[in-house]
């Protein structure tokens, strides 16, 4: 017998949030078509919606009698319930949005941030706007913040983000959450932008989110999840070398896939340059797929696209059964921010596999 007791309280959080998450993932279920999908009983199922449905969470549709025996009632999660605020902080501007409980954007604020920005300045920015976003919006459950890194996911520290000169050791995180007064997560935005790919319907395919902006690096879905490393600073991938003796980049090191990108003569060029490197990641880590998203790509994404695809299939000559797949993000500039506030819905679902 064991000598643990069982939490009985966190056992129907938990059957309540998988409840949740199936009916988000699929649009609308039924009871039958719940208890089919989690493996509850339909008594327990039964016993769990109507306290969804009291707390506010779903909204119950009746459907149309389609023949025989009583019509069908189908649970949908009701948007407006509750709310996430998701921001980007980058090396010269931010963005904040705000978010339905489906992580649907409602609306957002950004703009321009001065040249070398202090944390109090972005601090301020994103407080405010955030304020702003959650007047008049009903249970909002966090704020999520994508920002440069290198930083610390767990610790919720920026360590020193490359090129943010006074950017070193600081608890954003914490300086964030004392002045809106809510939970927060931080987190790279590349890896929000992964996430915004990912959430709530996640995919196998091994992939590489290339996020080209101000700075280059990449957010990796590896089996269906996001992979952060044990220091949370995977995905650094702006920062590897390809040339030894090129020209300095701003990480110290020398010949980086960022510096030589950045520094190249036009955009093909520096397309180019990037698929020499994605080459490499791609042999690394096996991938089936990469995703090119930041404004870099946005302002030119069939050079992009085919450069990369073209340089790739020059250096991995391979077969039919290793293509890579390539393509341009589909999210535009709020790929970071919405991610980041998926990463705040997350936490009130459950990821059901």
């Amino acid at each position: 017998m064991s000598e643990t007791g069982v939490n009985l309280r966190g056992v129907r959080q938990h059957n309540r949030a998988l409840l949740l998450t199936h009916i988000l993932r699929a649009g609308g279920l039924s009871r039958v078509e719940l208890a089919e999908r989690t493996g509850l009983t339909q008594q327990a199922v039964s016993k769990i919606v109507p306290e969804l449905v009291a707390l506010g969470l779903l909204d119950e549709e009746r459907q149309p009698a389609s023949g025989v025996g009583k019509p069908r009632t189908l649970l949908r999660i009701r948007a407006h319930a509750r709310h996430a605020i998701g921001a980007r902080l980058d090396r010269d501007e931010f963005h904040v949005l705000r978010t339905d409980l489906t992580g649907a954007v409602e609306a957002s604020i950004g703009g321009p941030l001065p040249l070398g920005f202090t944390p109090e300045q972005a601090v301020t920015a994103i407080a405010d706007a955030t304020r702003q976003l959650a007047v008049g919006a009903e249970g909002v459950l966090g704020l999520g913040v994508g920002a440069v890194g290198p930083l610390d996911h767990d610790a919720g520290i920026v360590r020193g983000a490359t090129n943010m000169p006074g950017w070193h050791d600081i608890p954003l995180r914490d300086l964030l959450a004392e002045r809106t007064g809510l939970p927060v997560t931080l987190d790279k935005n590349t890896n929000t932008a992964a996430f915004a790919r990912n959430w709530p319907h996640a995919d196998n395919t091994a992939t590489a989110v290339v996020l080209v902006g101000t700075g280059i690096g990449v957010g990796l879905l590896i089996d269906g999840r996001l992979y952060r490393g044990p220091r949370t600073n995977a995905g650094e991938f702006g920062h590897t070398t390809l040339a030894f003796d090129g020209p300095r980049c701003g990480c110290g090191r020398r010949g980086c896939v960022e510096v030589l990108h950045n520094t190249a003569a036009d955009t093909e060029t520096a397309a180019g340059l990037l698929g020499i490197g994605l080459a490499d990641l791609v042999q690394v880590l096996d991938l089936e797929r990469i995703v090119l998203a930041g404004r870099a790509v946005r302002a030119a994404p069939e050079v992009y696209r085919d450069t990369v695809l073209a340089r790739l299939g020059e250096l991995l000559p391979l077969p039919r059964w290793q293509r890579i797949e390539v393509e341009v993000d589909g999210l535009g500039e709020k790929i970071v921010s919405r991610g980041a506030a998926a990463e705040v819905l997350s936490k009130f679902f459950v990821d059901p596999r």
